[in-house]
């Protein structure tokens, strides 16, 4: 059984997404592996460039193409189950799609993903 069978994997995908991102300055976005993994790259305030890597992206949508240099924050993260509804306490083998919604100036992304993963830059660029 995996690991994250253990977590609460929304609540996971919020901690990673609000460490990572939350706060910082958008600079980019793009897809891998055909849309199965979408990267957004930001900048935090001291300059350090961070990016969030969403894996297993089963849809991701925009209201509009983030501007450069927006404040990205995090949106709710959520996901309708069935199971949980009537029995709370089950956990479902494997990874469940969560949604996670971030928020960009005037734009909004809407991302279904199973997880996601973070890194950022020891030092701020040109220090």
């Amino acid at each position: 059984m995996p690991a994250l069978a253990f977590t609460d994997q929304r609540e996971r995908l919020r901690r990673v997404v609000r460490n990572a991102i939350d706060g910082c300055a958008y600079e980019a976005s793009r897809e891998e592996e055909g849309g199965r993994m979408l990267v957004i790259e930001a900048r935090r305030p001291d300059g350090r460039r961070v990016g969030v890597r969403f894996r297993g992206v089963r849809s991701s949508e925009a209201t509009a193409e983030p501007a450069s240099g927006s404040t990205l924050r995090l949106g709710s993260v959520g996901g309708f189950s069935l199971l949980r509804l009537l029995f709370p306490v089950h956990r479902p083998s494997g990874f469940e799609s969560v949604r996670v919604r971030i928020e960009a100036g005037e734009a909004r992304l809407d991302i279904v993903c199973e997880d996601a993963e973070w890194w950022e830059e020891e030092t701020p660029a040109g220090a």
